[in-house]
């Protein structure tokens, strides 16, 4: 154990050593556009997310870019005509899964202004919701892993991003054996608020 820490120490002292003059903090809202694969839904549903991003400058080329993010994934149903015709109690309905999203990205910047992230990312439920009869308690495991990858344009005090996010498990809690994985578009807008 105390090995452990003394190298997280070292680690955290190379980084804030070399991190000199290349921090900032920032806030940052944007649109999602949703797909689970194996429900019938909508494609690429619209949500919302917002949330703070750091960075951690390495070296002039090379950041890490951790971020905490309320991000939520909307799955509208879309029942056949069939289904509909056959019971007119049905009607299409709307998930809400609420997630805090914690993606660590690691950060390349080839031109001044433009940066290139990729990392791991985990996201736990908060909260889902169903619109219509009952409720989505249960149909959802309480967590996912995703890779992501996107970039970055800075605009002086103000970024434009974009990524694409790819779900690495099964998120069905259900019994049946049906594999859902998300994947998911995130545009967005972003203000600096600190940068030494």
């Amino acid at each position: 154990m105390k090995n452990f820490l003394s190298i997280l120490l070292a680690c955290f002292c190379f980084i804030k050593i070399n991190a000199q003059d290349k921090f900032s903090l920032g806030i940052k809202v944007g649109q999602n556009f949703s797909n689970v694969n194996s429900v019938a839904v909508d494609h690429n549903t619209a949500s919302y997310h917002a949330g703070v991003n750091l960075h951690f400058g390495l070296t002039d080329k090379i950041g890490i870019a951790p971020e905490l993010i309320l991000s939520q994934t909307k799955l509208e149903t879309n029942p056949s005509i069939t289904t509909v015709l056959g019971n007119n109690s049905l009607q299409p309905e709307t998930y809400h899964l609420n997630y805090l999203s914690i993606p660590l990205l690691l950060e390349l910047k080839p031109v001044k202004s433009f940066s290139i992230q990729a990392g791991p990312q985990y996201s736990i439920l908060l909260d889902q919701k169903k619109d219509g009869v009952g409720n989505a308690a249960m149909a959802f495991k309480n967590g996912e892993f995703a890779f992501v990858g996107g970039a970055k344009l800075d605009l002086g005090g103000f970024f434009l991003y974009g990524r694409y996010i790819v779900g690495l498990q099964n998120i069905n809690e259900l019994q049946d054996q049906t594999k859902w994985r998300t994947t998911q578009w995130q545009l967005g807008v972003g203000m600096s608020l600190l940068k030494f």
